[in-house]
């Protein structure tokens, strides 16, 4: 049985999935969200050193959270967008971020909304794990960064 968290933490990371395929494809919202809720795309991690990879299936998602925070993308992305580009500094804002990164963002920020139960620190704590196991430099710091300004301002 897989527990409460774990599935939390895999919903958050079908979510960034999702959220960067829309951005790469540009495919259709809930014909997307249907796929990953089918699990005919998602729900694995590659692991590996470059030369050799290979795809490791994540433990169940929860669901109903993942469909919620890609929702809430979906339906309010220009906002998280703004929200994100004002919590950045100067330099990062002439810079684009790159789409994983962007991803994470929107999916971190639509969480602050999505769970406004949930403590900031809790959310700021697993985005900045996922961040981690995508980059090993400035992202990770970014998104520490990003989501700690976003939570002061939405949560006070």
């Amino acid at each position: 049985m897989v527990n409460k968290t774990l599935k939390y933490t895999n919903a958050r990371l079908m979510a960034v999935q999702a959220v960067y395929a829309h951005a790469q494809s540009d495919e259709d919202w809930n014909k997307l969200i249907s796929r990953f809720l089918l699990e005919e795309v998602g729900g694995s991690v590659i692991e590996g050193d470059g030369k050799a990879e290979k795809y490791i299936a994540l433990e169940p998602a929860d669901k109903e959270s993942f469909a919620e925070l890609v929702q809430y993308v979906r339906d309010n992305e220009t906002t998280l967008t703004e929200t994100i580009q004002a919590a950045l500094s100067d330099n990062l804002k002439k810079a684009s971020l790159d789409s994983v990164l962007a991803a994470l963002l929107k999916v971190g920020v639509a969480e602050f909304y999505v769970h406004p139960d949930l403590d900031a620190p809790i959310i700021i704590n697993e985005y900045v794990d996922l961040a981690r196991s995508f980059y090993d430099g400035a992202e990770v710091k970014i998104t520490n960064a990003v989501l700690d300004k976003v939570a002061k301002v939405l949560r006070g």
